[in-house]
């Protein structure tokens, strides 16, 4: 009897490891998260991510900013006028983090917070012919995703179909599409198989991306993620750099802090949902991992990465340290990168940005709208702002990403 119940044991013994090994396992995808568990729960992940995801709902989305408490940004995006594309990703992120962490009320308000677009609010979408408004669409596919609701499918798809269709208008005109190039030029790139709103800014490069793969996620149509991977490796192949950087513009030879964060965020995102056969994830995935060292290598001690990446009196910007923490954490996430390396660099970024909020859930030191000039008085005076929706936006992909 005795040998019986010690063979049982040892049964329950192996069963146990073996049950343990299997959760590590399927823990694979939350590596990152080793770095972030002992937070003091002031600045724990869910603490931070509420507290922003609050300061997007008192909000109004599309005039930002306006009457919200401690904001202070000398630039206004358009508001009242269009939904910048930073708030359209701040509410994307925020749903998805409030879905990850389990909050059903906060992502309830959220997509309720939507409702207005489809009804007295439907003439405040933004137009879907430029790449800097399209990204609207994101929202009602993340939406959908969380809930099934076909208005949102079709409104979502309505801006991500409309991203590849032929731009309207008369030959020799500048209209929609990328608003740098005559009509013609447009409809070479949708011949080329690229979107006619293409206008090689490093910036597309998340806009771009984010919408198509929403629409991917949401129908598994293969199109809509192969088209945001060709476009990015054109975009890649035109604008990297030896060192993996990014210029602002060839006539604006700096590496500006914002402009590299985008495709620091853009390229991981898109690998998350790239299908494994791809003929697009080689090349992207060495692109990738040619930026990340390097931005490795100029993070400040604390943390922070400066407004110009590579020069080292240039004062600390917190967007651009965000987005590339959050680069950061999803190629931790994916396997691509040495948690060991980088994920106390993550952390550090971290605790120095939540060191930054005001007690409004404002981000600090976040360089306004800015565009390339070949001048480094340029960069260096830019203004900085205080809630400026880029910096909530990039808070809140690290607080969403960190509970994937």
């Amino acid at each position: 009897m005795k040998k019986n119940r010690i063979v049982i044991w040892g049964i329950f013994a192996v069963v146990g490891i073996l049950g343990a090994a299997l959760l590590c396992a399927s823990c694979g995808t939350q590596l990152a998260l080793r770095n972030f568990k002992d937070l003091p729960k002031d600045i724990s992940v869910e603490t931070i991510g509420n507290r922003v995801a609050e300061q997007l709902l008192a909000s109004d989305p599309i005039d930002y900013g306006n009457n919200l408490p401690g904001y202070r940004a000398p630039y206004n995006y358009e508001r009242g006028k269009a939904m910048n594309y930073s708030v359209v990703s701040l509410w994307v992120n925020a749903i998805e983090f409030a879905h990850r962490s389990h909050n059903k009320e906060l992502e309830k308000r959220l997509i309720d917070f939507f409702e207005p677009f489809y009804g007295e609010r439907a003439s405040k979408r933004n137009r879907d012919n430029h790449v800097d408004y399209s990204i609207f669409g994101a929202i009602p596919l993340e939406i959908y995703l969380m809930n099934g609701d076909k208005r949102a499918l079709e409104l979502g798809l309505r801006y991500a179909d409309h991203q590849w269709e032929d731009p309207t208008g008369e030959p020799g005109q500048k209209v929609g599409g990328n608003g740098n190039f005559p009509i013609e030029r447009q409809r070479e790139y949708l011949a080329d198989g690229y979107s006619p709103q293409t206008r090689l800014w490093i910036d597309d490069m998340y806009m771009i991306t984010v919408l198509q793969a929403q629409a991917y996620r949401a129908t598994g149509d293969r199109k809509y993620i192969d088209r945001a991977a060709r476009e990015m490796k054109m975009y890649m192949d035109s604008l990297q750099r030896d060192n993996g950087l990014f210029y602002h513009a060839p006539e604006a030879p700096f590496f500006w802090g914002r402009g590299n964060g985008w495709m620091a965020a853009g390229l991981p995102m898109l690998l998350s949902y790239l299908p494994k056969d791809s003929e697009y994830r080689p090349a992207l995935t060495k692109a990738y991992l040619k930026m990340m060292p390097t931005l490795l290598k100029y993070q400040h001690e604390n943390g922070m990465w400066g407004q110009v990446i590579d020069d080292p009196e240039f004062w600390d910007e917190s967007s651009c340290t965000a987005m590339f923490a959050y680069s950061f954490v999803e190629g931790i996430r994916l396997g691509l990168l040495d948690e060991a390396t980088y994920g106390p660099a993550a952390r550090k970024a971290w605790i120095s940005l939540c060191g930054l909020l005001d007690e409004h859930a404002n981000l600090a030191e976040v360089c306004i709208g800015t565009g390339q000039k070949n001048s480094r008085e340029h960069y260096m005076d830019r203004p900085r702002s205080n809630g400026d929706p880029h910096g909530q936006m990039a808070m809140m992909w690290l607080c969403s990403t960190l509970l994937k």
